[in-house]
């Protein structure tokens, strides 16, 4: 995606689309996204999904039927980039310019420079969150926004690289350069979907880097040959992408941006981990091996944690050249190892006094296929001109990158459970094949208090397989404990961990909220089909299954009153839902009605959705009754049945 056109090529660099106008993409959808082509476009895979995301601004003015400044985003509706899009647009009452978008479980995130209408005042920094789950569905979609102030610009929020997500309900990790010198900001932004007043952007924590100094002071002075014109560092901002990968014993974030050298211009990058507790450098470096110009990067890790990083060299003896470099995994800190290699030099140079800025939206991927594979996307240009820049697209891959010693990551789900004393919960311990051949893992669970027990079924697993934890509260004493979990192979040893939390038991309020009596006793059943199933339970060895998974006719449901004990303000439950059909015909839904108050509060909001094992809450207040209602609903249509698993209802 080049400014307001886009195409589609295959790895052997053959068109098999466009290049088209971008707004292609919106047409009879209407508005300013139909009828405006402004760029600043941007184009993502989301590896979860197999899907496309493509995205460009429409910021020309008001058409009287659409908002002034917009951001216009199409999600793929199936693997085939060159297929149909759902198509969206989230409109901003100020200017945003400089959108980047990326691809993490929760959400697709975008960050922006905003601007008065005009474009004339700086008003800070956003980051917005789009509800990427009914994107990939065509549902209605809306988004959550937080600024961050005129201290800030430039974000970028992580992207998503690699096979294995972040740990369930990470937040998303957003990083730009800080409000002083040598530093870099760090927020963690979460995402709640169901109650939007519960999202939360945290941060800046401050990381401090080794001294630096923007390239050209944030401004213009990158040389060309054979004239006057120089162009853009744009050192006032990180350069994207933020990429992240899960390495399942350690989370990585890599990024860069320039500065200044000597009398020239390098490449600052870092390696950030610890992310999810405490951001720290790992390890950074400065990319400048002689008195050229090196600017304009992009950055990424592949799965065997070898890093790429491109760039544009330019010189007053040489025209703008698209170069990279890179380190393996094992190579000293802070150091590109692998030598500068060229995808192309270019043959001329920028010209025209007005036309200084240059490729700031390149990028690195790495391939999904083999995890090895960087892909590099730059500007160059092929005769000493004004607009008539190219684009050169290259891929390189590292000397033994998914051929090295074999090796494995490991990581839990949940990543953290809290039981009341004699309680049961569950935790799924999960290995991946990170490089070479599978091999044998034998997993051991270590610091379970006393009066606890934790199991591993089954206690070994082949790399890439999975076993489940099961965790019995007993007579542990109330408190917090970490459950490190420790897979040993033939090529090493790895570990991740499950924080457990023991709260003393609550006596009286919900009676038989796991189900773990094998039937729903304590529970009042109405409607189509309602159940206790043993299979694909969330905790212990019952859970209830409402509706069924041959079409029913409306709604399955179980019911409960109770009072709320003393000590307690919360109830919780887990339910996974299974609905291939829309919210118009089919929908799960929790109620808990406050018999004292006469209110009504939804735990699981009304949704249609296929979803993992997800947890629900919502505030109790102690001595109140309450009527909780479990429901799914289908609507008997021949062959997509809906139906609900609920599981460990319980109060704390």
């Amino acid at each position: 995606m080049v400014n307001s056109d886009f195409a589609v090529f295959n790895k052997l660099g053959t068109p098999v689309f466009g290049p088209v106008a971008t707004n292609t993409l919106w047409s009879g959808f209407g508005g300013l996204c139909q009828t405006d082509n402004d760029g600043d476009g941007s184009v993502r895979y989301d590896p979860i999904a197999d899907r496309w995301l493509i995205s460009q601004f429409a910021v020309s003015g008001a058409d009287g039927t659409s908002t002034p400044f917009l951001e216009c985003v199409a999600v793929s509706q199936t693997p085939d980039p060159t297929g149909a899009y759902n198509r969206y647009s989230f409109g901003y009452t100020g200017f945003p310019d400089y959108p980047k978008i990326s691809v993490w479980p929760d959400a697709y995130y975008v960050t922006y420079n905003m601007f008065n209408a005009a474009g004339t005042t700086f008003l800070g920094g956003k980051v917005c969150s789009m509800d990427r789950a009914k994107m990939l569905t065509g549902q209605a979609a809306s988004q959550q926004c937080f600024d961050v102030g005129t201290n800030f610009g430039g974000l970028l929020a992580a992207g998503l690289y690699g096979p294995q997500q972040p740990p369930v309900g990470s937040p998303a990790y957003v990083l730009a350069l800080g409000a002083q010198s040598n530093q870099l900001a760090f927020w963690k932004f979460h995402v709640d979907w169901a109650t939007p007043a519960n999202s939360t952007l945290t941060g800046p924590t401050t990381l401090t880097t080794a001294a630096f100094a923007e390239a050209c002071a944030g401004g213009t002075c990158i040389p060309q040959s054979g004239t006057r014109q120089r162009l853009d560092s744009l050192a006032d901002r990180l350069m994207d992408p933020l990429a992240y990968r899960n390495f399942g014993d350690h989370e990585a974030l890599v990024v860069n941006h320039s500065v200044t050298v000597g009398s020239s211009v390098g490449v600052r990058w870092y390696e950030i981990r610890t992310p999810a507790t405490t951001p720290t450098i790992f390890q950074q470096g400065t990319y400048a091996p002689d008195s050229n110009f090196r600017w304009m990067g992009s950055i990424a890790m592949d799965g065997a944690g070898n890093i790429g990083l491109g760039f544009s060299v330019s010189g007053s003896t040489i025209h703008p050249e698209i170069h990279y470099t890179g380190r393996l995994a094992g190579d000293a800190a802070g150091t590109m190892t692998q030598g500068e290699a060229t995808i192309i030099n270019g043959a001329g140079s920028q010209t025209g006094s007005s036309l200084s800025r240059w490729g700031d939206y390149s990028n690195m991927s790495v391939d999904p296929t083999d995890d090895c594979t960087f892909w590099y996307t730059n500007e160059y240009i092929p005769a000493n001109g004004a607009f008539n820049w190219s684009t050169r697209i290259g891929s390189f891959k590292f000397p033994g990158c998914g051929a090295t010693a074999n090796d494995f990551s490991i990581s839990a789900n949940p990543t953290s459970l809290t039981l009341a004393q004699g309680a049961s919960g569950t935790s799924t311990i999960s290995t991946a094949v990170t490089s070479g051949s599978v091999q044998t893992v034998t997993l051991a669970a270590s610091g379970v208090p006393a009066g606890a027990s934790a199991t591993l079924n089954p206690a070994s697993v082949t790399s890439g397989g999975s076993s489940t934890m099961s965790i019995n509260a007993g007579t542990a004493a109330a408190g917090t404990y970490t459950i490190t979990v420790t897979g040993t192979a033939p090529s090493g040893t790895h570990t991740t961990t499950v924080a457990l939390t023991v709260t003393a038991p609550v006596t009286g309020g919900i009676v038989n909220g796991g189900f773990e009596t094998g039937s729903l006793s304590g529970w009042t059943a109405a409607g189509a089909s309602e159940t206790v199933v043993s299979s694909g339970c969330h905790g212990g060895t019952f859970c209830a299954r409402l509706g069924s998974t041959i079409p029913t006719n409306g709604d399955s449901s179980v019911a409960q009153t109770f009072t709320a004990p003393a000590g307690t303000t919360q109830l919780a439950l887990w339910y996974k839902e299974t609905c291939p059909d829309t919210i118009t015909y089919d929908w799960a839904l929790a109620t808990l009605k406050d018999n004292t108050s006469g209110t009504t509060a939804s735990v699981v909001a009304k949704n249609c959705a296929t979803t993992p094992w997800t947890q629900a809450t919502s505030a109790v207040t102690a001595g109140h009754s309450y009527t909780l209602t479990l429901l799914s609903h289908d609507d008997n249509y021949s062959g997509d049945p809906t139906y609900t698993l609920y599981d460990d209802v319980t109060l704390r």
